[in-house]
């Protein structure tokens, strides 16, 4: 379920490719050009309800997306006495560990781009080219990474990579070395993390497209003498640059944003996520602001450049003829060791994670391994009577901010794919602005906009209160919502529709009999994601919980950074069984495991 379901959950891609031969041009053996695809059936809305409808969405999205940016914008033009002044700004472009922190950010995402994107493709390629046993269990393997929440991975990988980790001490007793053989921390730490982290987006947006490939068009490249890599360059690689080019900016996006990996790996590199959360620490609130700003810059602009690419680009895959499938090929020797080594590199840090939540104590000197194993570290979570509390802070905030981005989505999704969202460009893009929010980002930015009574807040002030982690978790998680949805509709049967509209139906009955039965498994999966990511938040959280209301994300974190490491993972390894629990009950419940999954998957 989820494999297909990350593919449309970020953006609304319709790809649309004509792939005959191309006889006469040596230079590459596919013609591609676009097809214009219609907009679908509107069906008619009450002019009161119409309007309704965009008054809420309307008043969400400037209130909680574009008024916390404009409230942020305002605190980097002010200083402590609230005066006007340029110098944060200045700052920027000034100070030398403020570049430093922009270049290291902007590399770490290029970078990230590329090393999960090798990764995610060639291992997408070995799986829609090669038959091996168990490939169903592998390919399932494969997504473990998508259903880990963030501080758990990253954490794992301190259990693995880090100088008193597994790794490096089997380095070490193996080449007989007096002292660990590397330090795990800076630029390429940071980037190690990411590709773990990243390459299921390129995995699964590669996986959909090579599914849909009519594989005479490879045969007639090899017939006219194209080995392997003109195969790849000239035939593979023009189909699948559009999901490239998505699952490059999904990625981009989120390594930007990322929080967790920079703050414990990072070492003396500065990246603006970590320089953000420091300097609000340090109380130096507008300094923070101002580089709320230019981070925020950044990922908008990408954002940007991708709507246009996508708003003037509108494709999907479209053979003649019956399509031909991939003929069974035997798993050739590079390719069955290079999978090898990607399945070890998955699946490691899950085990350390598991063995080091049951290791009795921190592993000593001389030691690859733990020497003995209990059930110490459940033992005393279990025993301890604040255990439960920050699992269930995390559920109720889960549940308070999901339920309502379930709604908003509906409403907001729906008047979007039938084009009646008033000022729809603009609308559209605040619609898709969180995307380009990080997560320390948007905390600052709500702190900006609540720390005095605001309207939005009903003339209350939300900071310190218990209400504004939920909020953020609600704004985080708009465009993922409504993304789902939008993209169910677009594939919608809407003659469907227009049956029932003709036998009489009304808009309501329209929708709740016709429509949501035909997407409810979209709306499941963009729920369960909402779900999970607020589950397991953390760059916002750290920043805006209080002690009553402590995500389990921060708890963890806090066994972390005191030096309680069993305990760490522990609680980790529960919430990662809490978060597969619940990926589960929702393939069980909606019964999407494989109805939507591409035949590779």
């Amino acid at each position: 379920m989820l494999c297909f379901v990350q593919v449309k959950k970020y953006f609304n891609l319709v790809y649309s490719f004509q792939c005959p031969l191309r006889l006469a041009s040596p230079s590459s053996y596919i013609d591609t050009w676009l097809v214009y695809l219609p907009t679908q059936t509107c069906f008619c809305m009450s002019r009161l309800l119409l309007w309704l409808l965009n008054i809420i969405i309307f008043f969400v999205l400037i209130g909680y997306v574009l008024n916390p940016l404009l409230e942020t914008m305002h605190s980097g033009f002010s200083d402590a006495e609230q005066r006007f002044t340029l110098r944060h700004y200045a700052a920027l472009f000034s100070r030398t560990d403020m570049l430093m922190a922009f270049a290291y950010t902007l590399l770490l995402a290029l970078l990230s781009v590329l090393g999960a994107g090798l990764f995610g493709v060639t291992m997408a390629y070995t799986f829609w080219r090669f038959e091996f046993p168990l490939k169903p269990f592998l390919s399932r393997l494969a997504l473990l990474p998508l259903g880990l929440p963030p501080l758990v991975g990253v954490f794992s990988f301190q259990f693995l990579y880090s100088e008193s980790g597994v790794v490096a001490r089997l380095i070490q007793t193996l080449f007989g070395l007096s002292s660990p053989p590397f330090a795990f921390e800076g630029l390429w730490a940071v980037w190690l993390v990411h590709v773990y982290s990243f390459y299921v987006h390129f995995f699964l947006f590669a996986s959909a497209t090579l599914s849909r490939l009519d594989y005479a068009i490879v045969e007639a490249a090899q017939n006219l003498g194209a080995g392997i890599w003109s195969q790849f360059w000239k035939v593979l690689l023009p189909l699948l640059r559009p999901s490239l080019f998505s699952a490059s900016l999904v990625v981009f996006v989120l390594s930007v944003a990322s929080f967790t990996a920079p703050l414990l790996f990072g070492g003396r590199a500065r990246f603006l996520t970590v320089e953000i959360f420091n300097q609000k620490i340090a109380g130096e609130f507008n300094l923070a602001s101002a580089m709320t700003i230019g981070l925020v810059m950044i990922s908008a602009a990408v954002v940007f450049l991708f709507e246009v690419y996508q708003g003037n680009v509108h494709l999907s895959i479209r053979g003649r003829g019956t399509p031909r499938d991939t003929p069974p090929e035997r798993l050739s020797l590079p390719f069955a060791l290079l999978l090898s080594a990607q399945m070890l590199f998955i699946v490691l840090p899950i085990v350390a994670l598991i063995l080091m939540s049951f290791a009795d104590a921190p592993l000593k000197t001389g030691r690859i391994l733990p020497t003995a194993y209990s059930l110490e570290h459940y033992q005393r979570l279990f025993s301890d009577a604040q255990f439960y509390q920050p699992f269930l802070n995390s559920l109720s905030m889960a549940t308070l901010s999901s339920v309502p981005n379930l709604l908003f989505g509906l409403g907001a999704g729906i008047l979007a794919a039938q084009r009646r969202l008033l000022l729809q460009p603009l609308a559209m893009v605040l619609l898709l602005l969180p995307l380009a929010i990080p997560g320390t980002a948007l905390a600052i930015g709500l702190i900006a906009a609540f720390s005095k009574p605001s309207a939005f807040a009903l003339g209350t002030t939300l900071v310190g209160s218990s209400s504004l982690l939920p909020l953020a978790y609600f704004v985080r998680h708009l465009p993922y919502m409504v993304r789902s949805v939008v993209t169910a509709l677009e594939t919608l049967d809407y003659q469907l529709v227009e049956v029932a509209l003709t036998l009489g139906a009304t808009f309501v009955r329209v929708i709740t009999r016709v429509i949501l039965p035909l997407i409810l498994a979209s709306i499941a999966s963009g729920f369960l994601f909402t779900f999970i990511g607020a589950l397991g938040e953390f760059p916002c959280s750290i920043l805006l919980y209080t002690p009553e209301n402590t995500p389990v994300a921060v708890d963890i974190f806090s066994h972390l950074r005191q030096g309680n490491f069993g305990s760490a993972a522990a609680a980790g390894v529960l919430l990662m069984v809490l978060v597969f629990v619940l990926i589960w009950l929702t393939e069980h419940l909606f019964r999407t495991r494989m109805a939507d999954m591409p035949p590779s998957l």
